[in-house]
């Protein structure tokens, strides 16, 4: 895997925790200002290998970070399946096979 570069969405108080990721697991980062506001900034990664992409998404799944830098390739898939079956367990088809004769009730004693 080539390096890929992506971006962390941080406000200040988090910093520090991006900071020790990074430092542990030895990947390299710069730091910017995000525009105007003084709270967030963008912290850029660059990612040599897949594990550490695996890592670093789980990380950022965890601390609710915002990534930015994902190409579409990369971008999670939808399973249609799980729709379908959630959508079934919404609305079960009850059919009711009962006929006249079954709906009748066999003694006259039981009947009210």
């Amino acid at each position: 895997m080539a390096e890929e570069k992506l971006t962390l969405v941080t406000k200040r108080k988090h910093t520090n925790t991006v900071f020790d990721y990074c430092l542990d697991n030895r990947i390299s980062f710069t730091v910017n200002p995000k525009g105007i506001s003084a709270d967030e900034f963008c912290i850029d990664l660059t990612i040599n290998g897949i594990k550490q992409a695996v890592a670093l998404g789980m990380f950022a799944k965890e601390h609710k970070f915002e990534v930015l830098g994902f190409t579409e390739t990369a971008s999670p898939k939808t399973n249609t399946n799980v729709s379908k079956k959630q959508e079934l367990k919404e609305n079960p088809v009850v059919e009711n096979h009962t006929s006249k004769v079954d709906q009748q009730p066999t003694s006259s004693v039981l009947q009210f």
